[in-house]
């Protein structure tokens, strides 16, 4: 026999908004070590990737440029949208040295 499975939308939607809730305080619970973890491992890839990207600058040109415009269109975008963090991070680490 099958058991028939009766949808109570207002449960399920108040089971999501639990777990919705747990989620947003874990991350912001745990915010700091993940900046730091990709920081971490920004730094240590940065140069595998210039590596990569500068032996596909003679391989396939078209592809590369594309790949250096993408990117460079994304930083732009970034910086203008998070200017004033970015300016405050550089006025407190020239402070520190």
């Amino acid at each position: 026999m099958i058991k028939k499975i009766v949808y109570n939308p207002e449960k399920r939607r108040e089971r999501y908004l639990k777990n919705k809730e747990k989620a947003q305080e874990y991350y912001q619970k745990n915010k700091e070590q993940k900046k730091e973890y990709q920081n971490k491992y920004y730094e240590e890839t940065k140069y595998s990737y210039l590596r990569k990207m500068e032996l596909n600058k003679h391989e396939a040109p078209d592809e590369y440029w594309e790949f250096k415009n993408r990117v460079s269109d994304y930083n732009k975008k970034y910086y203008q949208d998070n200017r004033e963090e970015i300016l405050a991070k550089r006025a407190e680490s020239r402070k520190k040295s």
